[in-house]
């Protein structure tokens, strides 16, 4: 089903930031500062994603925070979002029951989502070790719940998926085992729901090929630095190669790519 929200805006790739983190969750530096040097970078958007759990307290002050720095912040577009893990292969987001305020949602895997709930990735690591999960059972359950991660966003809000596949090689697995089939799946609910894929600054990832098959699915790319601090905001070379249909390395640097 498409969203009820508003369309994803039609910029160039690189005049929007669509995942920072500020002071209410793990970010170094204050909404204001993070609005600041959005503006200096010359973007046209900030989407704040700061990190939220179902147990989350603050969101009204921050949605309210968020709300005031967009009306002093024009022409700059500053988007409420959040940042939430998935939980399992149901597709269960790790989101407060009340979203009121929020316009985004960046759908993330900080943990290995499996059938009985999220993993840390050394224990998916282990379980691989020891034989109790096999490397294609594992890559089918990262699919499954992204696919239904994405539907699981409620209506009201738009949606991409943050730092794709950073968890696998955490847990010992390679992106490339990934596949055209898996891919291909992920790129129909991509598209199935209006759901962005980002080309993470941080983690670089995902890789190139990846990015450049989800692509040919029809699934709308976007920059996200992933910026704990403001002097990250809107700072792309892995982004701005990758969206460009690059490597991803930087210059001196023969892969771009850094172990998580």
């Amino acid at each position: 089903m498409i969203p009820e929200a508003a369309p994803l805006a039609d910029a160039a790739p690189l005049a929007e930031d669509f995942h920072t983190h500020t002071a209410f969750s793990d970010g170094r530096d204050s909404l204001d500062a993070m609005v600041r040097a959005a503006a200096g970078a010359g973007l046209r958007t900030l989407y704040v994603t700061d990190h939220v759990r179902r147990d989350t307290r603050w969101l009204p002050e921050y949605t309210r925070a968020v709300r005031e720095a967009a009306r002093r912040a024009a022409p700059l577009r500053v988007v409420c979002g959040v940042e939430v893990k998935i939980l399992d292969t149901a597709g269960r987001l790790d989101l407060p029951p009340d979203l009121t305020g929020v316009r985004h949602v960046a759908v993330a895997d900080h943990r290995f989502p499996l059938p009985g709930g999220p993993a840390a990735p050394g224990e998916v690591r282990d379980l691989l070790a020891a034989g109790e999960l096999g490397p294609e059972q594992a890559l089918d359950a990262l699919t499954e719940a992204t696919v239904a991660a994405v539907h699981s966003v409620p209506a009201s809000c738009t949606r991409h998926l943050a730092h794709l596949f950073s968890v696998l090689p955490k847990a010992g697995l390679s992106e490339d085992a990934v596949g055209p089939e898996r891919l291909a799946r992920i790129a129909a609910a991509c598209r199935e729901t209006g759901t962005a894929v980002e080309a993470n600054e941080k983690w670089r990832c995902p890789g190139p090929a990846a990015l450049a098959a989800l692509r040919r699915h029809g699934v709308h790319l976007v920059a996200g630095s992933d910026a704990h601090t403001a002097e990250a905001v809107g700072a792309w070379s892995y982004a701005a190669s990758v969206l460009a249909g690059g490597d991803g390395a930087a210059p001196g640097d023969p892969t771009g790519r850094p172990a998580p």
